[in-house]
């Protein structure tokens, strides 16, 4: 059995003045709730030993943020293609990560994320049946036992929370 937890990135500054959508940063509570995210996944099993993340700003500070805490050794690994990535996408970046994983943490943005989380408990992306606002994990036991087996409706839901619920 592999382990996934989505994390949709922590709350950003509005898009007003900055030059693109990808460099929009966190905001003070987006930082604060990046950390309390980290210490929930301190606390599930297994250990975290993998972090996949957008390098966008905001998903790239939540997850430096989440590394932090959870004293990630491997560090994160950077992926263009999570920023803005349909379902299908992500559901194939998930499909090449490294078998060694068995716990991996993807964290990016909507909706692509929140379509990949529907699509893991429903079998198909267009079942919307979960809703991530920024902030969220989605953890995941997944029924598989190597990443290149990851399909619609291999995933059963453990644990769905915001951390702004985690105060």
């Amino acid at each position: 059995m592999k382990v996934l937890s989505i994390v949709r990135h922590a709350k950003a500054e509005r898009p007003e003045g900055f030059p693109s959508d990808f460099v929009r940063p966190l905001t003070q509570r987006g930082h604060k709730d990046a950390a309390r995210l980290g210490a929930l996944l301190t606390d599930l099993e297994p250990t975290v030993d993998c972090i996949l993340s957008s390098p966008a700003a905001r998903a790239a500070q939540t997850a430096d943020r989440l590394a932090s805490e959870l004293g990630c050794a491997n560090g994160v690994t950077w992926d263009d293609t999570i920023y803005l990535a349909s379902a299908d996408t992500l559901l194939e970046l998930l499909r090449r990560a490294p078998e060694e994983a068995q716990h991996i943490v993807l964290i990016g943005h909507n909706p692509g994320l929140e379509e990949l989380a529907a699509g893991l408990c429903s079998g198909a992306p267009d079942n919307s049946v979960l809703t991530l606002i920024t902030a969220t994990v989605a953890h995941f036991d997944l029924d598989i036992t190597r990443w290149n087996q990851l399909r619609w409706g291999a995933g059963q839901l453990k644990l769905l929370v915001a951390a702004k619920l985690l105060k």
